[in-house]
């Protein structure tokens, strides 16, 4: 449903390339730290990239939007444009 961007994508890959070279290596060896500190920072490079709220001036901007456009179709539907241009067309013969 959501597609991922280029920097989420990538940062899976780091995430699981970090994980299978992590099972290379003993629990007690300094090389073992590292690693789960690579994978822990990048997780977190992961969790800010996707977490972005959405402004209130873009929700405010959306619904004076929809209400606009709300208000011009009610308007329309009550006020029938009335015009000379409308006499030109042409109607069927009966």
């Amino acid at each position: 449903m959501f597609t991922k961007s280029e920097i989420e994508t990538q940062l899976d890959a780091k995430i699981l390339a970090a994980l299978e070279e992590l099972n290379n290596h003993e629990k007690m060896s300094e090389d073992y730290g590292t690693i789960v500190d690579r994978i822990a920072k990048l997780h977190k490079l992961k969790t800010e990239e996707r977490s972005k709220p959405i402004s209130q001036d873009t929700v405010l901007v959306v619904i004076a939007n929809i209400f606009g456009i709300l208000w011009l179709t009610r308007y329309e539907r009550e006020h029938v444009i009335n015009s000379k241009a409308l006499g030109f067309i042409l109607k069927p013969p009966r």
